[in-house]
């Protein structure tokens, strides 16, 4: 049987050395939350993430294999864990983790620590995920597969995204791509699924607005009436609707 290599590939005989790995770390008083933000580190590593304090003169498979609770993470008043992060390759930008308990739910937050940032947050009900009355280490964890996949598309891309867009970089998302990739792919789009995208970020709102791609849309659509009459950047949304009206008039 193949070694799992991501949390996600674990099974209720083998984790992932990663997340074995850093287990050791937890004594006989962990709590159940304990045992969720361990997990959470684990994801984060999987994602490019690591502790800030991390030596990064490692390769990044013997870095996983030797992930360690960070010291304080827990504050002893409050219980709220505050991690600080970096993605691999980017260093300098550091990224927050802040898990708040409440009861059995966790309220987790990540965000780059740059301006104009944005707070990614989920509410974990922790014992879906993490079972506390299991004696053995492999049984302690359940539903692995859907927890990875929903914090890593809510919380881990989108803060890798950022990160990736501030510094310039083309990342895994159609968030993270040029702004020429975005206008060409936005112009191939029609018009219904373009006023879809303005709704999906402040970003998105301002490309979908900008009249370079409406031209462009009239232009595709309506060749004959943009010849014969090309608008000005000020109503060349609205003309592109007019014209919309009356061919469904006719």
């Amino acid at each position: 049987m193949l070694e799992p290599i991501l949390v996600e590939d674990s099974t209720i005989t083998k984790l992932v050395p990663s997340l074995e790995g850093i287990l050791k770390d937890l004594n006989e008083y962990a709590t159940f939350h304990d045992y969720f933000v361990a997990l959470l580190i684990v994801f984060l590593a999987e994602s490019g993430f690591y502790e800030s304090s991390t030596d990064r003169s490692d390769l990044q498979c013997p870095r996983l294999r030797s992930l360690r609770i960070p010291k304080h993470w827990k504050s002893e008043e409050t219980g709220i864990y505050d991690i600080s992060f970096q993605l691999e390759a980017f260093p300098d930008v550091k990224c927050k983790l802040v898990a708040i308990p409440s009861g059995d739910t966790l309220i987790i937050n990540f965000f780059p620590l740059m301006e104009e940032k944005t707070t990614y947050c989920i509410c974990v009900q922790t014992l879906m995920y993490v079972n506390p009355f299991s004696s053995d280490i492999c049984g302690r964890y359940r539903n692995l597969k859907a927890i990875s996949h929903r914090f890593k598309d809510v919380l881990a891309t989108p803060v890798r995204t950022d990160v990736l867009t501030k510094a310039g970089s083309m990342g895994p998302s159609l968030q993270g791509l040029p702004t020429e990739l975005k206008h060409k792919i936005l112009s191939m789009l029609n018009v219904h699924d373009v006023l879809r995208m303005a709704c999906c970020s402040s970003e998105f709102n301002r490309l979908c607005s900008e009249p370079l791609l409406w031209r462009k849309l009239l232009q595709r659509d309506y060749p004959r009436e943009y010849t014969s009459w090309i608008p000005t950047d000020n109503n060349i949304q609205s003309t592109y609707r007019a014209l919309k009206r009356s061919r469904k008039i006719r």
